[in-house]
């Protein structure tokens, strides 16, 4: 399922007509599935929207995370429209293909029959995250001279969703290396999962397309004089790849504009693809060069904070659709065939409408689009200019794609401009040579997540340029979808020995929500870990009697059952925040465990792991998926406890145990 890319393909300058079809090669190379899980007899049951031009359909599942794909699990015939599985169990998160081999001879493969595909990750109520790992924001002094406030908000909207946060100021003079060093050496120390680039951070370039014998197109194929897009293109990827072999030592001059030429040591880098893991999700909020908008850098990015802030608090309402507006409908690489797939995971049944976008999002708002067409720095024929974001709106997530604009370093550049509405657009991105791969979103999983899952793909259908450099995300990456409102009004108590916390608050007005999770720090910037609470707290209080000495930070969420196209997931809110000082350590607080004095074993373990400590004291206990998901919870009340484990499917783990983390796998 994997495409690697050798010889140009069509350039994508030539106008085509703007018509709309049912049936396009996006649609050939896509299907339109969705899954649902049933409580009773506890199987997965996938759906979809069965082609006219089908000739077969297979079926193909992993565990979310696995490297290979393995052989079908069952191959179905051209009418058939469901499959279902009732080899799961509900602790689990699968990944399924769905891969539709047609009646249509493909161009690119002869003499073999076009195929589509359809990915989904589907679990069954996937346990709350609880920590999203750490972020770094990465903001330019200009930026933070002007915006203090608005940064400040940013930052406790990050961590009262579940990260920890590091903040760097990027003084003007700064060049690619220096932010670069910044990056590694937090990432070194404290670890980082995400990478928020706010203002002009220097970008990154790389690549020699047209030099390089593998890659003699550029991703847009336009190779040739007088608009050449050979040579470097922007590659904001550099900052999230921890351990790879860049380098400087070759050049090319074929490129237009002088950004795209890359010469000998000057700081452009020569590879076409990643050299590497991508480590982190990098995104970047830049409204800078963007003369065709009539607000300045400063007041587009007030109002990109402001307008995110108020999604993030669950007071944007979306339609839960994707519009699909394919003017390369008659070119056979399909390039919307990501989106018309994604859209169907995320959305579910009906989850994919085929129209103008601008005309659908004139009065109502959408949660996704995907326009493609030929381009310029600046617009997307059939779709518009940067400059129409003066006065309208696209959708809240935009996939774009044409000629020219996946540079996104560039003077009106559409991509960033596309985040410059006053409503909406949330992130958008250059979707199509590449694929890109956000099924996953449908779980829950954030933008920064669905990024390195693209750059990193392996056992996708991708298409051309796949792990290419000039993949990148536009927009904040720990956006997610189906934002819930969070509690309001958080009051918090102590008792008369000041060793306990009554913590109270005002019910979210989300629809649904099935109780709320409390967390506790000592650190004002995150890290507040799993929650304090057993279970769900139904009730608007709480008394927590495991308090910290000094000042206790508090976090509330809300939380419910989000079901989408890819099965359900607990849902949580931000959370609502408050700190309380003076208080005394409860005689009963479970203190940190010294390393020393612990055993865990085995770590390669097929039923039972033991515990052993040198106290008696009662600890609690999560055991960890690689995803950061609490599988299952528990509490040591002994010297010596067995944990069963029996119930996991195969793979690695973690067993967290008050401070102490241990790897194990499960086979």
């Amino acid at each position: 399922m994997k495409n690697t890319i050798k010889y140009a393909v069509t350039a994508l300058s030539f106008i085509l007509s703007n018509s709309l079809q049912a049936q396009t090669y996006s649609n050939h190379r896509a299907v339109e599935a969705y899954a649902s899980w049933n409580d009773t007899d506890l199987s997965i049951t996938l759906r979809w929207k069965v082609a006219d031009n089908a000739q077969s359909y297979a079926i193909y599942k992993r565990i979310y995370g696995s490297e290979s794909w393995g052989t079908s699990i069952a191959n179905l015939t051209a009418t058939d429209s469901f499959y279902q599985d009732t080899d799961v169990d509900a602790t689990s998160i699968y990944e399924y293909t769905v891969e539709k081999t047609t009646t249509i001879t493909d161009p690119f493969n002869r003499p073999n029959k076009l195929k589509g595909y359809a990915y989904i990750s589907t679990a069954h109520k996937k346990p709350a995250v609880h920590s999203r790992g750490v972020i770094g924001v990465l903001v330019m002094d200009y930026i933070q001279n002007s915006l203090s406030s608005e940064i400040n908000t940013l930052t406790q909207d990050l961590i009262a969703d579940g990260w920890a946060v590091f903040k760097e100021v990027i003084p003007s003079s700064s060049g690619v290396s220096e932010v670069s060093s910044i990056i590694k050496e937090h990432h070194n120390k404290e670890g980082c999962n995400a990478l928020y680039l706010l203002g002009n951070v220097p970008v990154p370039y790389s690549g020699l397309y047209c030099e390089d014998i593998d890659y003699q197109s550029p991703p847009d194929g336009h190779k040739t004089a007088p608009n050449s897009h050979c040579g470097a293109w922007s590659s904001d990827v550099y900052y999230g790849v921890i351990d790879g072999a860049w380098t400087d030592v070759d050049s090319t001059t074929l490129g237009t504009r002088e950004q795209n030429k890359n010469r000998i040591g000057d700081g452009k880098f020569d590879n076409n693809r990643i050299p590497g893991k991508v480590d982190i999700g990098v995104g970047r909020v830049d409204f800078s060069n963007l003369p065709a908008l009539t607000k300045s850098e400063i007041e587009l990015t007030r109002q990109y904070l402001y307008k995110v802030h108020n999604y993030k608090i669950g007071q944007v309402s979306l339609v839960n659709q994707g519009i699909v507006e394919d003017n390369f409908s008659t070119l056979a690489e399909g390039f919307g065939a990501g989106a018309v797939r994604d859209f169907s995971a995320i959305c579910g049944k009906n989850g994919v409408i085929y129209d103008d976008v601008f005309t659908q999002t004139k009065n109502r708002n959408y949660a996704l689009s995907y326009t493609c067409g030929a381009g310029w720095y600046y617009s997307c024929n059939g779709f518009g200019a940067t400059i129409n974001f003066n006065t309208k709106n696209a959708a809240a997530f935009n996939h774009l794609y044409g000629s020219y604009f996946g540079d996104f370093d560039s003077e009106n550049n559409l991509l960033r401009g596309s985040l410059a509405s006053s409503k909406l657009g949330f992130a958008s991105m250059w979707s199509g040579r590449p694929k890109w791969l956000t099924h996953s979103l449908g779980l829950g999983n954030t933008y920064g997540e669905v990024t390195k899952l693209s750059q990193n793909s392996i056992n996708y259908d991708a298409g051309y340029y796949q792990n290419g450099i000039h993949m990148a995300l536009m927009g904040d990456p720990s956006l997610r979808h189906h934002m819930i409102s969070p509690p309001t009004n958080l009051v918090l108590e102590t008792n008369t020995d000041k060793n306990k916390v009554t913590i109270k608050w005002t019910a979210s007005t989300a629809t649904d929500v099935i109780g709320y999770h409390l967390y506790r720090s000592q650190n004002p910037n995150g890290g507040y870990g799993n929650p304090i609470n057993v279970s769900l707290v139904e009730g608007t209080s709480y008394i927590d009697s495991q308090t910290y000495e000094g000042t206790n930070h508090y976090l509330v969420k809300a939380v419910k059952i989000t079901e989408t196209g890819s099965g359900s997931y607990m849902n949580m809110s931000i959370g609502l925040a408050d700190s309380i000082s003076g208080i005394k350590k409860s005689q009963s607080n479970i203190s940190i465990i010294d390393r020393s004095k612990i055993k865990i074993y085995p770590t390669l373990v097929q039923n039972i792991i033991h515990v052993e400590q040198k106290n008696t004291q009662k600890s609690s206990y999560s055991i960890q998926n690689s995803l950061g998901m609490n599988i299952i919870e528990g509490e040591i009340l002994s010297q010596k406890e067995s944990i069963n484990v029996q119930q996991l499917e195969s793979g690695v783990y973690f067993l967290m145990l008050n401070g102490f983390s241990q790897k194990f796998i499960k086979y």
